[in-house]
């Protein structure tokens, strides 16, 4: 998998986490960033197009789940942006469950195959660009000053309202190195 190059800020995200952060820009293009995020849909795309039938109920390389739940799961964590950024905005995080992590990743395992048992590639790419288009659509909407708000998401710490909008295009690159 190619690394995706974020335009807004210099990253490029690599798959397994690994961000080679550039700059440490105070305020976002916009442009850039409707840039990145076209182009993580585009590398989604090319993707979803690439898995055969036979693939889909494979298990990916990078995960537990087959490559179909591993999109199907892609596609949801961008579904649930729009809600994180609204979360952000008033300084609630999402995803912060009590749990250790072993256990909230074996929940999160278990959800992923629960979504996914009915999911074509035709209706996760739908969903996909749905989810997408939703984003595309708040971007404009995002104040100068709200880019620095944030909370704590995911169990990982703190993220602003600009480092959640670069978070499809490395949770894409996370999930999918080496396929």
């Amino acid at each position: 998998m190619e690394a995706i190059t974020s335009q807004a800020t210099g990253n490029n995200y690599q798959g397994n986490g690994a961000v080679q952060a550039t700059s440490t820009q105070a305020s976002v293009d916009r442009a850039a960033l409707l840039a990145e995020l076209e182009a993580t849909r585009a590398a989604f795309h090319a993707l979803l197009s690439s898995i055969s039938n036979e693939r889909w109920k494979e298990k990916s390389p990078t995960t537990d789940w087959t490559v179909g739940e591993l999109m199907v799961h892609i596609t949801w964590a961008l579904e649930q942006l729009p809600d994180e950024i609204a979360s952000a905005r008033r300084g609630k995080g999402m995803f912060n469950l009590p749990f250790p992590k072993r256990i909230v990743e074996t929940g999160s395992y278990w959800l992923g195959r629960w979504f996914a048992r009915h999911e074509t590639q035709s209706s996760v790419g739908r969903r996909y660009d749905a989810a997408m288009d939703a984003i595309v659509r708040i971007l404009p909407d995002v104040s100068d000053a709200d880019w620095s708000l944030g909370a704590n998401f995911y169990g990982e710490g703190h993220h602003t309202i600009a480092d959640l909008f670069h978070t499809p295009a490395e949770h894409f690159a996370d999930h999918t190195a080496g396929m």
